[in-house]
Formats: structure tokens, C-alpha cells, sequence
């Protein structure tokens, strides 16, 4: 079966009967990030996801995050291929307590939010340490009217859409654990990390009309956490060619970064609620 990358907007949306039907058919694939993120959240929201997912062995394949990918492409030269040979690879089945609002996570499972909650807040740190040294380089959506700034995002997010113009800015930094650009192509972690990080990027700074500030307001320290889970996301989606998410931004995104590529909303369009599609762009 093909992995099938689900984000956390998708699996709040969609019914139970949706999600079991797309675990027949697909290997689905949850980031260790967003598993944390869901340990996490309001019992309530907790226990309407976890009440979604398959009561079976490892009823989804957790990627625990982007690292295994990116060693392997850095130490080998070569791409990592197939996100699934990237999973933990353990059996497990979620407890079943998590589907009541009244469980109380136990001493290990709350030390390994904490730690999640850290690395979260530590990864935010440096997204904003990048972005802001890419504000010169997206000025264009900085300045001048609404519509002009509009105009120059799309026409932003279309360039780096193009492997070669990633490329481009690939071969400015200066990391010698890097893979040579000579050998990146669409298959590889390595580019989509890079090109799903300059569109986060971009949106940040057009967002603010400039840099980051230095203190982040608590709202938006969050939606920067949301990013980081989202832009994972993406970038496993990419990867595998399939996603199923209800965020418009990551939706528009894929269609760009994968137009050969599945993606599922939680909502279909025609046929029934469990029928998988290809969006077309008109």
C-alpha cells in the first residue's frame, strides 16, 4: 500500500468511517511531532482523534521526525527513498484510554510531551533565526500595496516551486554535512526540506511585513508551533506523493510541489465521504 501523510486539521474534521476506509487502503503516516502535539491538547480533542484511528496494531507509522532522513541523504549521497523505511519501527497500539476525555497520561507519556513541548520550542528558535535572514530576499512581499504584496507572494511561491531556483539557494550555504547540490532532485528530503522551509518562510515575513520580532506574543508563538508540525507535514507528503489535510495554505502547496501527487480532505468534493481524489487545478 502507498503511505498516505495525515495532518492534524484533517484528522479533527474528518469522521471515523473515513479515516478506518483510508487505513485499509493506504499505510498512513503520523509525525512524532503531531502525536505529541495530540498527547497534548484538550482531553476532548484528544479523545475525538484517537476515538478516528484503527484499534489494530500500529494503526498508523509514526516518522518520530525529519532527521533519519536528512542523516541518511547527508552520510550516503544517496535519497532516502520510501518514508515507511523511515518509521520506528515497533509494534504498538495506542492505549485505549486515550479515546476518553477523563485519562490521565502516565508518568513516562507526560515526561515525553515535556521533552516534545522543548524541542518544539527550540525548533521554532531557529525557524525564526532562518527566516529573518531571508528577509532581504523576499522584500518584494514586504512593502507597497496589499495587492502588489499579494501578487509578488504568488509569484514567490511559483519560483520556489522550482526545484532549480531551491537549487539556487542551496548551493549559497555553506554546510559541508550537505549533500552536493549536483546531486538533489525532487526525490530528495534534503530539497523539500529546503523548499518547504522558504515557503514557511516567505508567508512568515509577509505575514509581519518584515522580520520576526524578537519576543513572540503567546498566540503567536503558537502559530509558529502550528508551522513547524505543518511544515513536516508537507514535506513527508511530498515525499511520499499523497497527504490528507484541510489546511488551504498546505493544500495550495502540495498542488504546486506535487501536482502528480493525492490529496485528501477531510470533505469530498463528489462520491462518497471515503473516496480518495486528485485535485485538479483549473
Amino acid at each position: 500500500m502507498a503511505a498516505l501523510v495525515l495532518d492534524k486539521c484533517y484528522l479533527q474534521a474528518a469522521t471515523w468511517q473515513t479515516v478506518c476506509t483510508l487505513a485499509e487502503e493506504h499505510d498512513l503516516v503520523m509525525s512524532g511531532g503531531l502525536f505529541h502535539e495530540l498527547l497534548s491538547g484538550n482531553p476532548k480533542g484528544r479523545a475525538k482523534v484517537f476515538s478516528k484511528l484503527p484499534r489494530k496494531d500500529n494503526p498508523v507509522h509514526l516518522v518520530d521526525n525529519l532527521t533519519s532522513l536528512l542523516r541518511h541523504e547527508g552520510q550516503t549521497h544517496t535519497p532516502a527513498g520510501d518514508i515507511l523505511a523511515h518509521t520506528l519501527g515497533l509494534t504498538f497500539r495506542f492505549n485505549d484510554g486515550l479515546r476518553s476525555e477523563d485519562y490521565a497520561l502516565p508518568p513516562d507519556a507526560v515526561e515525553g510531551v515535556a521533552d516534545n513541548v522543548a524541542m518544539t520550542a527550540a525548533l521554532v528558535e531557529s525557524y525564526v533565526a532562518r527566516t529573518n535572514e531571508l528577509v532581504d530576499m523576499f522584500h518584494r512581499v514586504t512593502k507597497g500595496s496589499d495587492d502588489a504584496r499579494r501578487n509578488a507572494l504568488a509569484e514567490i511561491e511559483e519560483e520556489i516551486a522550482n526545484p532549480e531556483n531551491v537549487l539556487a539557494f542551496y548551493r549559497t550555504l555553506s554546510n559541508p554535512e550537505l549533500p552536493p547540490a549536483d546531486l538533489l532532485t525532487s526525490e530528495w528530503a534534503t530539497l523539500r526540506f529546503y523548499q518547504v522551509g522558504l515557503l514557511f518562510s516567505l508567508h512568515t515575513i509577509y505575514r509581519h511585513r518584515g522580520p520576526v520580532p524578537a519576543t513572540l506574543s503567546p498566540r503567536e508563538f503558537e502559530r509558529l508551533e502550528h508551522d513547524i508540525h505543518d511544515s513536516v507535514a508537507l514535506i513527508l507528503g511530498t515525499l511520499s506523493g499523497a497527504l490528507a489535510t484541510d489546511e488551504k495554505k498546505l493544500q495550495r502547496w502540495f498542488r504546486l510541489l506535487r501536482p502528480d501527487g493525492l490529496l485528501i480532505p477531510s470533505v469530498q468534493p463528489r462520491g462518497t465521504a471515503a473516496q480518495a481524489y486528485h485535485d485538479k487545478q483549473d
